[in-house]
């Protein structure tokens, strides 16, 4: 990697650190301190959505301000754009991220309760359902798959583009892997870089951020009100286990098989 790729990396990891420390550490010291003092729900909003992205995404921008963005001023931001943001596609996404990510979140789990004896830090059915029902809505529906995209996929993603869109996208999904380790744990970790290697492949291959959100939306549906619904009953955990780690993850295999096979096909179609 050239130097100026590697102070571009370096940069891009400072800034996700900067962002980090002030968003945990306002969570771990400050917030605290006002318990008590303001409503639990005012506490949890600036919390979780004020703190991280005003004086988060602000300091964060500050280390990132400057560098080159591939895309600005009328350039390609990283070659020809080869996907359109069609219903099609963004359920064919959703699939794919769901049938790639979900396996591996829930089988880690497993092993993580089995044989460490870790309970997941998995949001509970009282969190998102019970008295702040309308503030997680918000927040994992609207607010975090905006602003995270925002974060990961515009801010970052895309002044790591001046390497490569393979080591873009690689690294962007490390990136927005690292901090679910510390909220959620290992597993989760490993599933959101999944998760982050399909949502900043949209981002390289439409050109568009939108769809980011949409599918952000869509996963963060199927993987916190879903599967809490669905793990209510023993029934219905147990349905759901099959299809999150045996369903979906054959229909993502299979499209993504054709997916591959539909390239190959269009390289030697020389008609």
């Amino acid at each position: 990697m050239k130097k100026n790729n590697t102070i571009t990396v370096i940069r891009v990891f400072a800034a996700l650190a900067v962002w980090f420390v002030i968003t945990k550490g306002y969570a771990a010291f400050i917030d605290p301190v006002f318990k008590g003092k303001l409503p639990e729900t005012l506490r949890m909003i600036i919390t979780s959505m004020f703190v991280p992205y005003t004086f988060g995404i602000g300091a964060a921008y500050l280390i990132l301000k400057g560098m080159k963005v591939p895309g600005s001023k009328g350039e390609e931001m990283s070659g020809m754009y080869e996907k359109t943001s069609t219903p099609g596609f963004l359920f064919k996404s959703f699939l794919i991220q769901t049938g790639l990510s979900m396996p591996v979140i829930l089988i880690l789990n497993i092993i993580n309760v089995i044989v460490l004896g870790n309970i997941p830090r998995a949001m509970t059915a009282d969190q998102i359902f019970g008295n702040h029902m309308i503030f997680y809505i918000v927040l994992l529906l609207i607010f975090n798959p905006v602003m995270e995209e925002v974060l990961f996929r515009k801010f970052f993603l895309d002044r790591l583009l001046v390497i490569g869109e393979a080591g873009a996208i690689i690294i962007s999904a490390v990136l927005f892997g690292l901090p679910h380790a510390y909220s959620q744990g290992v597993p989760q970790m490993f599933g959101t870089f999944i998760i982050g290697l399909v949502w900043a492949y949209v981002r390289v291959k439409t050109g568009k951020l939108w769809p980011c959100f949409i599918l952000h939306m869509m996963f963060n549906l199927y993987g916190c009100y879903f599967s809490t619904f669905m793990n209510r009953a023993q029934e219905t955990r147990i349905l759901f286990m099959f299809i999150s780690i045996i369903v979906m993850p054959i229909i993502a295999g299979i499209l993504l098989v054709k997916n591959k096979k539909k390239k190959t096909v269009d390289i030697y179609d020389l008609s």
